[in-house]
């Protein structure tokens, strides 16, 4: 979204999210018993959607803020669905099978009218395909290319399936570079070391420990350094050393969440053109950001600290109960749940999608989702061993030789 669009409405969207709500709806009330079986375990999820209607209340913008939570609702209850009428592993074949398509539209519609899936002549540099703009494209790639590298890894070794893997993984990471986003890249690079690494730590309690006790450990100096060698790697990656302006960004932003802690401005209520906010942000950093292009600032922005602490909790749920499966082995799958809340914090470090009706924070309602609907599945099949009465079961009388008990 331009700058010159902030905050504005788009009645083709708003049509969109009514169709898809209405389809929604019902199809979710057919499968109510299963969803709202599990919905205690992924009441983090829910608290934020909620939080985001009720936002309309203090919002100073509160027509944006309903029409954009009432999004958020329909791709919380879409995925929610989802998970309700589908298994994981049917899960993991519609993302991995939708986003080949999208990577072959987006190849198409770039060759066959350059015009519209090439670069934007009103924007960056970076092909589009089939999306409003490159980040679009880069990060949904990037999600593909993680998710081909992740079948490649845990799907049975047949031949044919492994040519289709990998050319899926090839066409991804092609589409992602010429898109040109660079935080999506970056989802990329991160995410096909972590396939391996969440691989081996199937079913293998010692390498887990080992490995994420040193990968803990190599985080906060991984940092610094970064930080220290900021100058010499953004020239390499096609930024300046403050990232395109964003660090000077990030150093503003503080003292306007300061202002309202709690709960912030309003989901979606913060970054609209006519704000005197913005205004001011726009004229001490020198450009027009539609966004705190870091979806952690933007959380605190828009829902507060209320807001930011609810997704905190539910990715580290999602972490912590993911990798739990992973090592017990209860759930081949659950590693990809683990990869997907990797991608997220990867790609929220320069971007601003945590909370919107986007494709990372599907990927959030479905990794909890799936979570919690696995955890009652395993509840379900403890079986007591003397489930009536507590007292064990009297022995059968023997049968004795007239053929009576």
């Amino acid at each position: 979204m331009g700058a010159n669009q902030l905050g504005s409405a788009n009645p083709l969207n708003t049509l969109a999210t009514g169709f898809v709500l209405a389809i929604v709806l019902p199809l979710m009330l057919r499968h109510a018993r299963v969803a709202i079986h599990y919905a205690p375990g992924m009441w983090p999820v829910l608290c934020v959607t909620v939080l985001a209607l009720m936002s309309t209340a203090w919002s100073d913008y509160p027509g944006g803020t309903i029409r954009r939570a009432g999004s958020l609702l329909t791709a919380t209850l879409w995925a929610w669905y989802v998970v309700s009428r589908y298994d994981l592993k049917d899960i993991i074949s519609i993302i991995r099978q939708s986003i080949g398509l999208l990577a072959l539209a987006s190849l198409a519609i770039a060759i066959v009218a350059p015009g519209m899936g090439r670069d934007d002549p009103l924007g960056p540099d970076g092909w589009r395909g089939v999306f409003a703009g490159k980040n679009g494209l880069g990060v949904i790639m990037a999600i593909g290319a993680v998710t081909y590298i992740y079948c490649l890894l845990t799907r049975p070794p047949k031949f044919m399936s492994i040519l289709f893997y990998l050319a899926g993984f090839v066409l991804c990471l092609g589409m992602l570079y010429l898109s040109h986003s660079v935080t999506s890249l970056l989802v990329a690079v991160v995410g096909v070391p972590l396939c391996l690494i969440i691989r081996l730590s199937h079913r293998r309690v010692g390498v887990a420990v080992i490995v994420w006790t040193s990968l803990l450990l190599l985080i906060v100096p991984a940092q610094i350094i970064a930080i220290e060698a900021l100058p010499v790697i953004a020239p390499l990656l096609g930024r300046d050393a403050t990232l395109t302006g964003r660090v000077d960004l990030w150093l503003i932003l503080p003292s306007y969440i300061a202002q309202r802690p709690w709960l912030g401005y309003g989901f979606a209520g913060f970054w609209i053109q006519d704000s005197l906010n913005v205004i001011q942000i726009w004229t001490s950093v020198g450009w027009e950001p539609p966004q705190a292009h870091n979806g952690w600032l933007d959380a605190m922005l828009e829902l507060g600290i209320v807001g930011l602490t609810l997704v905190v909790i539910q990715v580290v749920l999602i972490l912590v109960n993911g990798m739990r499966a992973v090592v017990e082995g209860r759930e081949a799958d659950a590693q990809y749940l683990v990869l997907m809340a990797f991608v997220a914090l990867t790609y929220n470090l320069a971007e601003s999608s945590l909370i919107r009706p986007e494709v990372i924070w599907v990927m959030l309602v479905i990794a909890s989702a799936s979570l919690a609907k696995l955890a009652k599945q395993r509840q379900g099949a403890r079986v007591p061993r003397y489930p009536l009465s507590g007292a064990a079961p009297s022995r059968p009388r023997p049968i004795r030789a007239g053929g009576t008990l």
